[in-house]
């Protein structure tokens, strides 16, 4: 039996056909990893979204330099698990028209849960507060004068509303950009001020100044981009 077999399997032709046979069974493995089996052969990582309610988080491929999406993975506005391969991607957080759109880029390097931060209020929002707030500001800022001449200027409303920062600007001041005095009703010479303020439990309170400027490091309680916003006013 042995020699009819070696007989068949050693002719050119039948040499031929083996072979191709082969390629072909390769080829199919090849096929059917890239289709099929690619993903089960790559790392997995586990990545779980647990949006806030009423937020939205997305994730997607990065365009190009851009941070802004490309293609779109996923997007989920409740709890849902997705398995992603370790690269960098775009990761986009929103809600409500009232929200702003957070964007970042991400890493992800191993399994992680993702949750929505703390969004915040868009400029026409803060906007719509700040008008209703105005005469309560007033009322805390008053007292603290130094003198009748001082009116609060480029009042702002920062983050969800809670935070205020502003000028006090004196009826006589020094303009350290255009060197100037700008004459008012006082004569002399007064220091341009700037005041924040926070909203706790439904009512404003002073979280810091009078004064000319804010460091920093002296209020570690207050958000630092609420101080150098504060800071920069009154600079024109």
């Amino acid at each position: 039996m042995q020699p009819i077999i070696n007989y068949f399997t050693n002719t050119p032709k039948t040499k031929l056909i083996i072979r191709l046979l082969i390629l072909l069974f390769v080829l199919a493995l090849l096929a059917i990893y890239l289709i099929f089996g690619r993903n089960y052969f790559v790392e997995q990582l586990t990545v779980t979204l647990n949006p806030s309610p009423g937020t939205t988080i997305t994730i997607g491929e990065q365009n190009g330099e851009d941070l802004s999406i490309k293609k779109q993975i996923v997007s989920a506005s409740s709890l849902k698990k997705i398995n992603f391969q370790p690269g960098v991607y775009v990761i986009k957080f929103s809600g409500s028209k009232d929200y702003q759109i957070v964007t970042n880029s991400i890493s992800i390097t191993k399994s992680i849960e993702i949750k929505t931060p703390t969004l915040i209020y868009t400029q026409d929002k803060l906007g719509q507060l700040l008008t209703a707030e105005k005469s309560s500001i007033q009322s805390v800022i008053t007292p603290v004068l130094p003198n009748s001449g001082y009116q609060v200027d480029n009042g702002t409303l920062f983050d969800n509303g809670q935070w205020y920062g502003a000028n006090l600007k004196p009826g006589v001041w020094y303009n350290p950009v255009v060197a100037v005095k700008n004459i008012g009703p006082f004569s002399g010479l007064d220091d341009m001020l700037r005041i924040i303020l926070k909203k706790e439990n439904g009512k404003w309170k002073i979280a810091a100044g009078p004064s000319i400027i804010f460091s920093i490091d002296d209020y570690p309680n207050i958000p630092s981009d609420v101080i150098r916003a504060t800071n920069g006013f009154g600079f024109y």
